[in-house]
């Protein structure tokens, strides 16, 4: 079973003691409040501990604070963040300290250090105070004793021996002085790199090329109309002649105004009576009636003794026949929309759209944003013509809506990409000439999905710098001519050197390189990563 004590915020180490003293459970869990710093110290850890360990219980601690948890672990104390974590899987107490025996407190302590015999040692072999006393007589007797006349004049002349030495090496080794003046010279850089602007990253990755990027997207809505291009025959006028319907029977018949009549070969044509009539009686007794066609257009001119179909009942009643053609019927050639037009129309509201859709999408950028033209890609949304195919019209009419999507890409993250490519092409220790990167964007980028690629040219200048140190030790003792020639026959430099001597009459440059100052001059250009 394990207990779990929340810890009041203004509680102290004692009274939790206390507290885990009363515990009669084989587990406790401590939750420590937020700034509670009562155990972030091993010392007041330890306590806690070894409370524990009379207790013969396994301690451990619910808490977020770094040091806290730094402290626990150490003491081999279990740490847990959530309380769910305390009953996922089984854990004990590994303290590294000896378990204390509450019948013998005294068992875990560790044994007393030893006796330092090197001091008892030496405090025994030390003199008297006779001995000590005899000693300073004799030192005295000895340092009284007068000297040899010779050597006072001895020791005159190695004082000013030694001087005149002292003097001539300061005047020849450390009195002279050069100050050397060298500037850096420059040395062209190019690198080409492919790079990668992907709206689902968040954090860039230099070494793989790959930069974050952001979906930027509009809506256009489009009107536009052209010219229709097809054509078709429309019926204008009806075709009109005669016909004379024939008895069958005895008695009259009345023909009413708009009976039916057509023909019967190919395909019908229909006509109908423009005119009652009344059929006398009798077997083949006729009358003419005027007829006109149903559909105007051409179709209606049929030839003679081709109109011969009555419909309705009067088919079993009358005969009808034609005598003559019928004439008048007409058409004219009128404009309507072809499945072209619509294409044609589509493709010049797409077109229009792409043109527009760069422009718009640069007004969504926020600052610092750069826009690929390549990334910038249109999505037809809706469509709506005003005409069908095939309907009479002179102008056919579409409503466009398309969505416009775009990557833009923050032009400081790219200037990383591309300093740090320049800055992994310079040789070791080499600095990049701020003012003389120049970057360059080549065509034909590619989309893949969401994401962008896209080759950059990027052209600078770079120095390498000068080590004083190795200057100093490669002209130390030369000549100022030599000096100049192996400087820059060694080093890259803008011009030769300037060196200054002090004083100006030697005829080298100082043997020790401490005496030498070198001053390397760099542009206020060249920048400092």
């Amino acid at each position: 079973m394990t207990d779990i004590i929340r810890i009041p915020p203004g509680a102290r180490l004692e009274a939790l003691r206390r507290q885990l003293a009363q515990v009669q459970s084989d587990r406790v869990v401590l939750e420590v409040p937020e700034g509670w710093t009562e155990l972030d110290n091993a010392a007041r850890m330890r306590l806690l501990q070894r409370q524990a360990q009379i207790q013969r219980l396994d301690l451990g601690l619910l808490t977020r604070d770094e040091q806290t948890r730094k402290v626990a672990q150490q003491l081999g104390i279990p740490v847990f963040q959530r309380l769910e974590d305390v009953t996922r899987r089984p854990w004990r107490m590994q303290p590294p300290v000896p378990v204390v025996d509450p019948q013998r407190p005294e068992a875990g302590l560790p044994e007393p250090p030893p006796w330092r015999r090197a001091e008892i040692v030496q405090r025994t072999a030390r003199p008297t105070l006779h001995q000590a006393r005899r000693q300073r007589i004799r030192s005295e007797v000895a340092y009284r004793r007068p000297l040899p006349w010779w050597l006072p004049i001895l020791g005159y002349v190695a004082m000013g021996s030694l001087l005149v030495a002292v003097l001539a090496f300061f005047g020849l080794y450390v009195l002279p002085a050069a100050t050397i003046t060298m500037v850096p010279g420059r040395e062209n850089l190019e690198v080409v790199l492919r790079l990668t602007a992907d709206p689902n990253l968040d954090e860039p990755d230099l070494e793989a090329n790959l930069l974050p990027a952001r979906l930027v997207e509009t809506t256009l809505e489009l009107h536009g109309s052209i010219p229709t291009t097809g054509s078709q025959q429309k019926p204008t006028d009806r075709a009109t002649g005669v016909v004379i319907f024939s008895n069958l029977g005895t008695a009259p018949v009345n023909i009413p105004e708009g009976t039916i009549v057509s023909t019967s070969t190919g395909a019908p044509v229909s006509f109908r009576t423009t005119a009652s009539a009344e059929l006398p009686g009798g077997v083949g007794a006729r009358v003419s009636v005027p007829i006109e066609a149903l559909e105007p257009g051409i179709q209606g001119n049929v030839r003679a003794n081709t109109i011969n179909t009555v419909s309705g009942a009067l088919r079993f009643r009358v005969r009808v026949i034609n005598p003559d053609g019928t004439f008048g019927g007409g058409s004219r050639l009128v404009p309507v929309v072809s499945q072209q037009d619509r294409e044609n129309l589509l493709a010049m509201l797409e077109e229009q759209a792409q043109a527009e859709a760069y422009p718009r999408l640069q007004q969504e950028l926020q600052e610092n944003e750069w826009l690929p033209p390549e990334s910038v890609q249109i999505y037809t949304v809706a469509q709506v013509f005003d005409q069908f195919n095939d309907a009479e019209a002179t102008e056919l009419g579409l409503d466009l809506r398309v969505l416009v999507q775009g990557v833009a890409l923050d032009q400081s993250v790219m200037s990383q990409a591309v300093l740090a490519a320049l800055q992994r092409a310079i040789p070791e220790r080499g600095k990049l000439v701020a003012d003389s990167v120049v970057t360059q964007r080549q065509e034909g980028a590619q989309v893949i999905g969401q994401s962008v690629q896209f080759t950059m040219t990027a052209r600078a200048e770079y120095v390498v710098p000068i080590d004083p140190a190795e200057v100093k030790s490669t002209v130390a003792g030369l000549s100022p001519a030599e000096a100049q020639a192996a400087l820059m026959s060694r080093w890259l430099l803008a011009r030769p050197p300037d060196i200054y001597q002090d004083p100006d009459w030697l005829a080298t440059l100082p043997s020790f390189p401490s005496r030498i100052q070198v001053r390397v001059e760099y542009d206020e250009s060249v920048a400092t990563q």
